[in-house]
């Protein structure tokens, strides 16, 4: 099936735990669609001119979600399928933001799979001490509340993924 931009909302925001598969999806999404693609995590990336895990280890993880902040507010995003990093959910601004500019999915794999996925040396942006299983338990609730559209993705590839994201949003 083919599919236009012309179809969906101005933006698609890909939300889900690191490990969810928003990198792999959204550029098959995209690309589908005639969007962009753009990971919020590049461009802080970018921005910043640090690897995310070094703001976290040099500034704290309170710092680096501030760092967030104010990066992805200052862009304007059009015509986009945008993969955010694992803890912009927890900005309660930042999901306002997103939903104001888009229809955000959110991306559900299970724990063990994330697990499976997500190498145990990763340093990911979280707070001092926290599990990633202390992570999941934190932030699915917080994916499920800003979700409007939640696709299921244990079992599927990233095509099915990014048909099954197209076909929700017609």
């Amino acid at each position: 099936m083919t599919y236009t931009g012309e179809d969906y909302c101005e933006n698609i925001i890909l939300t889900g735990m690191p490990g969810a598969g928003k990198s792999t999806v959204g550029p098959i999404l995209a690309g589908k669609l005639g969007f962009s693609f753009i990971d919020t995590d590049v461009i802080i990336k970018e921005e910043d001119g640090r690897e995310l895990r070094n703001i976290v280890a040099e500034d704290g993880f309170e710092a680096f979600l501030e760092i967030q902040r104010e990066i992805i507010l200052r862009r304007s995003f059009h015509r986009n399928v945008i993969a955010t990093g694992g803890s912009v959910v927890t900005d309660g601004e930042l999901m306002r933001f997103f939903k104001e500019n888009g229809h955000i999915v959110y991306l559900e794999q299970d724990i063990g799979t994330l697990e499976r996925r997500v190498a145990p040396d990763r340093r990911l942006a979280r707070k001092s001490g926290q599990s990633f299983r202390q992570m999941f338990e934190q932030r699915r609730p917080l994916y499920i509340k800003y979700a409007e559209s939640t696709v299921l993705c244990r079992g599927k590839n990233p095509e099915e993924i990014a048909a099954e994201i197209c076909a929700l949003l017609l």
